[in-house]
């Protein structure tokens, strides 16, 4: 059961974090307000279209600034109780400094699990929904040619692969496709087709010719329709996608990341990306555990000081970690270590502040 104690805490803390997001996430708002206002202006934006952008606009800050709120909150919080000597009152009736960090440890560790469901149920669909009013409703860029893609390349198998021309992501109608079949190095089948269409039974190729060449000697057969069962992409998988690939979900990304393998284009910043979606959110744990040790003991010049001197670290994590997913994107480091190297560099770090702090 929750006791006394744990509920005080807990209510400072909630409250701090309540205030913060609020604060910190309207300010980024209204800094995103005044560089998007001449665009509001120009295309004649409705106020309910903006209205909803912004709502959705705060679910983007929430993903992106979980982890700072709760920095923020937790230095706050604390700090104020140990301004006051509540702290101190705490300890000398032999409650200890690790007893005082449990309900924020636990509230931050189910925080960061809920963050990531955050990120993979509710924050994907609500973002392709902000990226297409800002796309379309306020930029003014027409949705009509970001339903075509071009020049498609897919893999099918080492030695097989097909292009499209163009692809239609309304009519889900594919445009001049081509399928290449080798063998040894050596063109054994080619098939060609003006079109082809998606229908419940998959894709179908329709109005080409089929070549298959066998000891010099070319078999040529004309088809009004074929069945192309070995083409396992769905009609999304054609479409160009909207925003950028780490606002994705998690098996979308990973979806994603398949098919560039196949096509044979760059997935190093993808695959960082995907590794980040769980490691990010369990940063909000990890800043609590640096965090809780210094500000309950403010040094000489008040909390300021401890405010000062925990944001300093905090921020030294959020900066490291940005610089190893740096690496990651740049090849330098596997994903897995650039998306939890820092985490596992200040869990420690945080344990042994939690050690040495004055208990």
């Amino acid at each position: 059961m929750i006791k006394v104690l744990d509920r005080y805490l807990l209510k400072y803390f909630i409250f701090s974090l309540i205030l913060v997001a609020l604060c910190i996430g309207l300010l980024i708002m209204a800094i995103n307000m005044v560089e998007e206002l001449q665009r509001f202006v120009d295309n004649q934006v409705p106020m309910k279209d903006i209205v909803t952008y912004y709502v959705y606009f705060a679910g983007w800050i929430l993903k992106s600034f979980l982890p700072v709120f709760v920095l923020l909150a937790a230095l706050i919080s604390i700090g104020i109780l140990g301004r006051h000597n509540e702290i101190l009152a705490m300890k000398a009736s032999g409650i200890s400094l690790y007893r005082i960090a449990a309900p924020l440890l636990v509230f931050t560790f189910f925080l960061s699990i809920a963050h990531i469901y955050y990120n993979e149920v509710i924050y994907a669909e609500a973002n392709k929904r902000r990226v297409e009013l800002k796309e379309y409703t306020i930029q003014k860029r027409p949705a009509k040619g970001s339903k075509t893609s071009r020049n498609i390349y897919r893999q099918v198998s080492k030695d097989f692969f097909f292009t499209i021309a163009s692809y239609n992501a309304a009519t889900m109608e594919g445009r001049e496709i081509r399928l290449y079949r080798s063998q040894q190095d050596r063109l054994v089948e080619l098939i060609t087709a003006e079109h082809m269409n998606y229908t419940s039974r998959g894709w179908t190729l329709y109005n080409g010719v089929k070549r298959i060449f066998e000891d010099s000697v070319e078999n040529y057969e004309k088809f009004d329709s074929l069945p192309a069962a070995y083409i396992d992409e769905k009609p999304s998988d054609f479409e160009i996608p909207l925003g950028k690939p780490e606002d994705m979900a998690y098996r979308e990304l990973a979806h994603y990341i398949k098919m560039m393998k196949r096509t044979g284009g760059p997935y190093q910043r993808e695959l960082v990306d995907l590794k980040l979606k769980l490691s990010y959110p369990l940063s909000s744990f990890i800043v609590i555990l640096i965090c809780v040790p210094i500000a309950s003991n403010p040094k000489r010049g008040g909390i300021a000081i401890s405010v000062a001197l925990g944001t300093g670290i905090a921020l030294l994590y959020f900066v490291c970690f940005k610089v190893t997913q740096s690496f990651g994107y740049n090849e330098r480091l596997q994903p897995d270590l650039a998306a939890w190297l820092m985490n596992g560099i200040f869990f420690i770090a945080g344990l042994a502040i939690m050690w040495k702090a004055r208990k």
